[in-house]
Parts: C-alpha cells; sequence; structure tokens
C-alpha cells in the first residue's frame, strides 16, 4: 500500500468512526473532570473512570438545553457520537444530551442551584406574598390528564362550587417540559391579570419526573409572576425549588387545592356572625371588584378587537399588495411572451424576407421557380417584390453548377 498523509489518515479514520452505528449513537457513563466553559459558549470536559478517561465537547446550543449546571465530579449519561479532531488528531464525544446518572448527581445539582438562588435572595420570607382570603378565580397550570389536574378541579369544587377554575395544560416532565411550564405562569400573567392566584405542579414520581420543578427557568418564572403562586410538586417529602421560590407550598395537589379555597361552610360561619354594617362593607368592596374587573376585561376585549382589526387590515393590504404585484409580473411575462411569438411569426412570414430586399418568381402557370435552371428563354415570369409585382419576359439564363 503506497504512503498516506497525515491527513489522509486522519480523514479517514473520521469518515469510519461516522459510519460505525454504534460509535454514532453511543451513551457513555462517567465523570466529569476538567470542566472548561469556553468564551464561544461551548463547554469541554474530561469523563473519567476508574481506568480510563474520554475527552468531550458540547456545544454552545446544546448548552442552553441543559436542565441542570454540570459541575466538577458529577456523574453523568452522556449521549453524542465519536468522532475525530483531523488537525489535532485526536477523537472526542460531541454529545447531544446529557442526564444526571443516579440520585447522588441529582441531589448535588439540587443543592447547587438551590444555593445559588438562596444567594439571590430569591427565597427571602420578604417576597412571599398572603394569599386571598376568598378567591374566584384560579389558575392551574399542570398537565391536562394527570391525576394532579382532576384532584385540585375537585377538591375546589368541593369547598367552593362557585369558584372559576382555569387550565392551562403544559408538559410537566421531559425534554421541553420547563420551557413549557414557564409559558404557562407567563400566559396566564398576560391573559388572565384578574385571577386571584395560581397553583403549579403535578403529582408524584420519581426525582427524574419531578425534575422539571428544580429548573432555574421555573423558579424565576413562579418568582417573576405577578399573581400568588402555590407550588403543588409530587407528595409531602418531594420538596422542589419550585417549591421554595413560591409564594406558598401545597405538600400534594390537593393539598394546594385546601391552602387555596377555604371551605364554603367557613364563609358561611361567618356571614351568620357578621354585623348588618360588616356585611354591607363587603357587598360594597365586592361589587367595586366586580366593577373593577369588568371594566379592565372590557378594555382588554377592546384592545383585542382593535388589534385583531389592524392585523386583518394588516393582512389584506398585503394580499392586495400581493395580487397587484403577480398580476403585473403576469402581464409582463405575458407581453413578453407575444414579443417573442411575434419574432418568431415575423421571421417564418415571407412577406418579412422580401421587405429585406429579396423577390420571389412565379412563371406562368403560378408555380415557384426557384432555379434559373427551371426558367425557359422566352417565357413570361412574374417577379413578387414586398410592394407589388414585376411582369418581365426572359431574354437569357445564366446560371452556376
Amino acid at each position: 500500500m503506497r504512503p498516506v498523509s497525515v491527513s489522509q489518515l486522519n480523514s479517514y479514520i473520521k469518515r469510519t468512526l461516522a459510519s460505525d452505528p454504534i460509535l454514532s449513537a453511543v451513551t457513555v457513563r462517567g465523570e466529569i473532570s476538567k470542566l472548561t466553559f469556553h468564551s464561544s459558549g461551548h463547554v469541554y470536559f474530561t469523563l473519567k473512570d476508574e481506568n480510563s478517561r474520554l475527552n468531550c465537547f458540547l456545544a454552545s446550543d446544546r448548552v442552553s438545553g441543559l436542565r441542570f449546571e454540570l459541575d466538577e465530579g458529577m456523574e453523568i449519561l452522556a449521549e453524542g457520537s465519536v468522532s475525530v479532531y483531523e488537525r489535532g488528531g485526536y477523537y472526542s464525544l460531541n454529545i447531544r444530551s446529557i442526564e444526571a446518572a443516579g440520585e447522588g448527581a441529582l441531589a448535588a445539582a439540587f443543592e447547587k442551584l438551590k444555593a445559588k438562588l438562596a444567594a439571590e435572595g430569591l427565597f427571602d420570607e420578604a417576597l412571599k406574598r398572603p394569599l386571598p382570603a376568598f378567591p374566584r378565580r384560579i389558575g392551574v397550570v399542570t398537565s391536562p390528564t394527570g391525576a394532579a389536574v382532576h384532584d385540585i378541579v375537585s377538591t375546589v369544587k368541593r369547598r367552593d362550587p362557585l369558584v372559576d377554575v382555569l387550565i392551562w395544560p403544559c408538559l410537566v416532565q421531559g425534554a421541553g417540559a420547563a420551557a413549557s411550564v414557564c409559558e404557562g405562569i407567563k400566559g396566564m400573567n398576560r391573559l388572565f391579570p384578574d385571577l386571584d392566584l395560581l397553583i403549579v405542579g403535578r403529582g408524584g414520581g420519581s426525582k427524574e419526573d419531578l425534575w422539571t420543578f428544580n429548573e432555574e427557568s421555573v423558579a424565576r418564572a413562579v418568582r417573576a409572576s405577578k399573581i400568588p403562586v402555590i407550588s403543588a410538586v409530587g407528595h409531602e417529602v418531594d420538596l422542589s425549588i419550585c417549591d421554595l421560590a413560591a409564594d406558598v407550598r401545597g405538600a400534594t395537589p390537593t393539598a394546594a387545592a385546601e391552602l387555596a379555597v377555604p371551605h364554603i361552610d367557613t364563609f358561611r360561619d361567618g356571614l351568620r356572625m357578621a354585623s348588618p354594617e360588616k356585611l354591607g362593607a363587603l357587598l360594597r368592596a365586592s361589587v367595586s371588584s366586580y366593577e373593577a374587573r369588568m371594566v379592565s376585561a372590557m378594555r382588554l376585549a377592546g384592545r383585542s378587537l382593535q388589534a385583531l382589526a389592524q392585523d386583518r387590515e394588516h393582512r389584506m393590504e398585503r394580499s392586495l399588495e400581493a395580487s397587484r404585484s403577480a398580476a403585473a409580473e403576469l402581464l409582463s411575462r405575458k407581453t413578453l411572451d407575444l414579443k417573442l411569438m411575434k419574432s418568431e411569426l415575423d421571421a417564418s412570414d415571407p412577406l418579412g424576407i422580401l421587405k429585406r430586399g429579396y423577390a420571389a418568381v412565379k412563371d406562368e402557370n403560378g408555380r415557384w421557380i426557384g432555379s434559373a435552371r427551371a426558367a425557359r428563354e422566352g417565357e413570361r415570369i412574374r417577379v413578387l417584390l414586398s410592394d407589388g409585382s414585376l411582369d418581365c419576359l426572359v431574354e437569357g439564363r445564366e446560371y452556376h453548377e
């Protein structure tokens, strides 16, 4: 075999690794060491066990999808493909996704994020808001198919049938779940600012299943909510970052609903014991509250209708402009087609040829004469020109071989 260059050999190795079905999608378990966060956003580290080490590369666009912060000594499951860096001549694991390996790694990630957010003051008691005594409208951000939503709604309706429950369906575990929960919290605040409180959470599960509510983005969305939030994640023993960030923690979804809504009998007992003056004040306050909500709803509806009308108007203008442009373009194409067709017709028109100074000849019987040999001396012929014809007499012939 003839010698090859270093570049050729490295390129060959890279192609060979890329075509291997195992090495193109392999999951490796190991402990993180030599963790480096590059200014470009990429992350470089080494995975190690008791005997070996493996270079790893995590692209910046993958870093944003991590569900926890990477740290030295953390044990992980890294999925990706093995590839060769041709210029350096070394191979590495190009990582597509990372999961924590075991509860120990999850616990370490939990404690690290907890300490970070606590240092920022995100869990301070001074930030906690009291819950309304008698809420009328409650928002619930959770899975629409889980047991939690059923427990919350049934508990609320049992305690006070007059309370309205608005559900924002979202993912509560797996890829994209944290973003889905955050969108639910933000959407409730944006579209339904008159809600009295929010319940955010899910039913029980493993630590991995509940990890969505231990993500930093969810904690910050809870804390940023203008509507008071009750966190309801898992069972009583399952403490989450979301629980710490919320205004009130419900040990379970059912407990969260009980905290949110007092039993209607409590309200009735209070009415029986209240004086007429107090009842009048409560009634006036209630009417004022509903008037404010009505005004807010009317303003919101007016803005929505105006925005809808403007959007429709803009769409119609864009559609008309597009139609005009399309019509102009079609007319231009058809005009050009007609010009081309006219040129082709002119090129094949015998009169067009005659206009360029040529002539056509017929004999006495009207047959075309195309050769000097076809004409006879003494024969009368007709010469056709572009603007008429000439009657002529053939007095002689001259032709070429």
